[in-house]
């Protein structure tokens, strides 16, 4: 009889709803958005000093489109959350570039294997966004688009005169007394002077921190970076 002696089709075992990877020296939290596909728009997004990355990625889950989200975990314990690089008083703008670089560098190595050269959105908050717009200005042509949230760059990682950085969308609380805003201002307007896409949106009395209308204009950023 016709499909005799066919074997039946092997199953797919179910995806697990989030795993952690380890690449290249980094732990990466793994997890897909609203049963997105296995090749859906991958989204790099960094957590901040004393984040984790399941807490920082928990964020993803009011988001309404379907992303593949990369979550990576920083390299020094900080409080019971993990940091990127040192920030102590005093630090001069060199050398907060060359910290933000050496994270920056061993972070990319590992985003580069797992992204197999598919384009990525890069994202995050306070260090995280500090790290996104360093890969804005340094991997301008891995990514759909970059979007901090409370940061900026140091001197020495801003674009040189016409290196064009990545398209940026950053958003900024203008109380923010961690990182001011008017940090996250100039990054943004040396993204656009160099001939960037970078825009910034601040928020009147808003501190380190998320609030809905950000959340909002921030989805919607999403949205148009992968194209929804």
């Amino acid at each position: 009889a016709p499909g005799e002696g066919d074997e039946a089709p092997v199953k797919k075992a179910p995806r697990p709803e989030s795993r952690t990877l380890n690449v290249e020296g980094t732990e990466i939290f793994e997890t897909f958005t609203n049963d997105a596909p296995d090749d859906a728009p991958i989204v790099v997004a960094i957590h901040g000093r004393g984040d984790t990355p399941a807490a920082f990625s928990a964020l993803y889950k009011r988001y309404g489109g379907k992303v593949h989200v990369l979550s990576p975990r920083a390299y020094d314990p900080f409080g019971e959350g993990f940091s990127w690089f040192s920030l102590r008083e005093g630090l001069t703008d060199a050398e907060l570039g060359d910290n933000v670089r050496a994270a920056m560098t061993k972070l990319h190595a590992s985003v580069a294997k797992v992204v197999a050269g598919k384009k990525y959105v890069v994202t995050g908050f306070s260090q995280g966004a500090i790290l996104s717009y360093a890969f804005a200005a340094q991997y301008p042509n891995e990514l759909r688009c970059a979007l901090p949230v409370a940061g900026s760059l140091p001197g020495p990682l801003l674009p040189k005169p016409k290196e064009k950085a990545a398209k940026t969308r950053a958003f900024h609380g203008e109380a923010d007394d961690v990182i001011a805003s008017k940090w996250g201002k100039a990054t943004v307007d040396t993204f656009a002077r160099e001939g960037g896409d970078a825009t910034l949106k601040t928020y009147p009395g808003l501190g380190h921190r998320f609030n809905p209308e950000l959340m909002t204009d921030y989805f919607a950023a999403l949205d148009e970076c992968v194209g929804k």
